[in-house]
């Protein structure tokens, strides 16, 4: 477990563009409150939430569960605000999972609920586009997500919006939005290529994987370039 949490720290702190979603869960975890509730969405999302937010004693944490059902971060964060008013709130969702419920925003902002929604945005639905190439061996399609702009839609409900997308500034701009009065969402703009890498690669999953590269995965100079790089720095 040393070497491991060592190895999520190092993935962690990367400070090369485009940002990793690693750093934005890192930056997240370390500032949570001792009584925090956060609500994790289904994704590649949940990999960096159960990587790099640790769950400490007296916190809670909620997921979707064994369905993978997308989209409840929202609507689970705002009820635990509900349920209980004086406690940090926190949703830590994907782009995708956030669009399809996204107008449940303005219910905080009517409600005057001050939670906080961290939206990793990376224009894709990422657990599906990896399982594709790595599952099936077939290169992405129909993942990539019509961009939207997170943080001015916060503001157009009466929110308030935040974006980042320079690592060196994550912590700094996290540390404004957790402390920022009423109801915001956090967009934090992502490398759309990095992968949520097993703990360890089965041999069926790199033959799956260069088979969609193969076939003709339109962004296979891009992953590979992202993918290989990542993986001898951390061996350097």
């Amino acid at each position: 477990m040393k070497d491991w949490r060592g190895l999520m720290e190092k993935r962690a702190t990367r400070t090369e563009k485009p940002m990793k979603p690693q750093v934005v869960a890192w930056e997240l975890g370390k500032r949570l409150r001792d009584d925090a509730i956060v609500s994790c969405d289904s994704g590649t999302i949940a990999t960096w939430w159960a990587r790099h937010i640790p769950a400490r004693r007296g916190q809670m944490h909620t997921l979707s569960g064994n369905l993978a059902t997308m989209a409840p971060g929202l609507p689970y964060t705002i009820a635990a605000q509900v349920a209980y008013p004086g406690r940090q709130c926190v949703g830590f969702v994907g782009d995708g999972g956030f669009s399809m419920l996204m107008a449940d925003f303005v219910t905080a902002v009517k409600y005057k609920l001050p939670i906080k929604i961290v939206i990793i945005k990376n224009n894709t639905l990422g657990q599906i586009k990896w399982e594709q190439m790595v599952f099936l061996g077939n290169p992405e399609y129909g993942v990539e997500l019509h961009p939207i702009d997170f943080a001015a839609f916060a503001r157009a409900c009466g929110g308030v919006g935040l974006s980042v997308e320079d690592p060196a500034q994550c912590g700094e701009k996290m540390e404004e939005f957790l402390n920022t009065p009423g109801p915001a969402v956090l967009e934090a703009v992502v490398d759309p290529f990095e992968p949520p890498m097993p703990a360890k690669v089965k041999a069926e999953q790199a033959l799956h994987f260069a088979e969609s590269l193969a076939r003709g995965e339109p962004n296979r100079k891009k992953i590979v370039l992202t993918t290989v790089s990542d993986r001898v720095k951390e061996l350097i």
